[in-house]
């Protein structure tokens, strides 16, 4: 496996340092409008896979988007990043793909607050505490392979998601390096699901976390990753460092 570029993962975390200069907000101070704006492009994109309307309405439809996507291109940021901290205290990246509030492309997820672990920075000499994280999501058509299940690509973001912020919580934040994911059964799409992940043990500056997506209390994926923190990673990443 190849290591991180440490470059890269620098001028990162310097791009993140930048955004959180002046604090974090909280989460209850994004615009009730940007998060109906999501849903609602959301439930657009659903829309469009099933719809069975005649070529005249989805040329209307079609008109439509375009004037709202026009509207939206009015102003423009170059820095998409948008952080929030939620009430337990988690730093969420709301634009991300994973489970971004703010990201209509992101799945619909609720992560459960979880206490983080103690991050003090003991010099390695301490193992963090592993904390599990748990989500609750519902996939749509949108998000379909197969008949029936999701597609495995979005069960892959799911776990790769679910195992960075199972990380996170542990005190030990990194970069994805490597994921492994078993599919053991179809992940279905319009059914609750429950993912759930916890931080296992780190060798140097990899740490390594597993995780699963349920439904109906059945194992339907799990994931093995690694992630690796960038030199100092640790210490930017704490709250108010």
């Amino acid at each position: 496996m190849a290591e991180l570029d440490s470059e890269a993962a620098g001028a990162t975390i310097a791009a993140i340092e930048r955004l959180i200069q002046g604090g974090i907000p909280d989460v209850a101070s994004v615009p009730n409008a940007s998060l109906d704006l999501v849903e609602r492009i959301r439930d657009l994109v659903e829309a469009a896979v099933r719809t069975d309307v005649g070529p005249d309405v989805r040329s209307e439809a079609a008109r439509l988007v375009a004037g709202a996507t026009e509207k939206l291109n009015a102003a423009t940021r170059d820095d998409v990043v948008w952080f929030a901290r939620t009430p337990g205290g988690r730093v969420d990246q709301l634009t991300q793909a994973g489970s971004g509030m703010l990201n209509p492309q992101a799945p619909r997820m609720v992560v459960r607050e979880t206490p983080e672990a103690d991050s003090a920075d003991d010099g390695g000499a301490t193992e963090p505490r592993s904390v599990e994280v748990v989500a609750d999501c519902i996939l749509t058509a949108a998000h379909s392979g197969p008949p029936g299940r999701a597609h495995g690509g979005v069960v892959a973001t799911l776990l790769d998601h679910m195992l960075g912020l199972a990380t996170s919580a542990a005190g030990q934040p990194g970069f994805t390096a490597g994921l492994e994911v078993r599919y053991r059964d179809a992940t279905p799409y319009d059914v609750p699901l429950e993912i759930r992940a916890r931080w296992t043990h780190r060798d140097g500056r990899k740490s390594f976390a597993t995780g699963e997506i349920l439904a109906h209390g059945r194992v339907t994926a799990e994931a093995m990753g690694v992630f690796v923190a960038s030199p100092g990673m640790r210490t930017r990443s704490r709250p108010g460092a």
